[in-house]
């Protein structure tokens, strides 16, 4: 999702090894403005004050009806990310993996 320079992580050569791997991470839902497209996802094991911002119309819909049934701000799921990652550029989230438990 958060790409350095429009340069997908995965193609990424500059990165250090840690920062690439992917773990099953936890993503709390900070908050869900749709009038602006966006959602705000934390990631407790990456920083757990860091706030990410993403387009909301590149979430899985599944994902998102799930988001709407629950208490959104609050809203927990787990996916593969990147949280060895030292700037939130470098964050990566597959949020197509998702899983919701």
């Amino acid at each position: 999702m958060l790409t350095n320079n429009d340069i997908p992580l995965e193609k990424r050569t500059d990165l250090d090894p840690a920062e690439k791997r992917f773990w099953r991470a936890l993503i709390r839902v900070d908050s869900v403005d749709y009038q602006a497209s966006k959602i705000g996802l934390v990631l407790p094991g990456w920083y757990i004050n860091k706030v990410l911002y993403y387009d909301i119309k590149k979430m899985p819909e599944l994902l998102l009806q799930e988001i709407g049934k629950g208490t959104s701000p609050n809203y927990r799921f787990h996916a593969p990310a990147n949280i060895g990652a030292g700037s939130p550029e470098d964050i990566y989230i597959d949020i197509a993996s998702f899983e919701i438990d």
